[in-house]
C-alpha cells in the first residue's frame, strides 16, 4: 500500500492510472488556499470513468473545505472541479487489487 495525492488545478482535468494489478482508494478532497474576497464559493467535484462524468461531492470554501470518500477504482479515471480560483487536492492510497489474487469466480463460487 502506498500514499497517493494529486493537485487538480481549475480547468485542467487530472488523469489517474491506478496501474496494472492495482486499485486506487480515493479518501479525501480539500480545497487549496482561499483568498478572502472569494470566501463563499461552491466547488463541484467530478470524476469521469468510462466516459461517464459523475459528481463526487460539493465543497464550500468557508463551511465545508474538505470532503471524505470511500471510493475504490480499478481502472483509469479523471478528476476535475469547477473552481476557477485555485486547486483542489485529492488524497488516498494505491494497493494491490485483491481480485487479482482471488478471481471473482472463486470468490462467488462461479464456474
Amino acid at each position: 500500500m502506498e500514499f497517493w495525492a494529486a493537485e487538480v488545478k481549475g480547468g485542467e482535468p487530472f488523469k489517474v492510472e491506478p496501474g496494472e494489478g492495482m486499485v486506487l482508494h480515493l479518501s479525501q478532497a480539500s480545497i487549496g488556499e482561499v483568498k478572502k474576497e472569494k470566501g463563499n464559493e461552491t466547488i463541484c467535484l467530478f470524476v469521469n470513468v468510462d466516459g461517464q462524468r459523475l459528481v463526487l461531492g460539493t465543497l464550500f470554501s468557508e463551511k465545508l473545505p474538505q470532503q471524505q470518500f470511500d471510493l475504490v477504482f480499478d481502472r483509469n479515471f479523471e478528476l476535475s472541479h469547477n473552481w476557477k480560483s485555485g486547486s483542489v487536492y485529492f488524497y488516498g492510497y494505491r494497493a494491490n487489487n485483491p481480485f487479482d489474487e482471488y478471481p471473482l469466480h472463486l470468490l462467488f463460487g462461479l464456474s
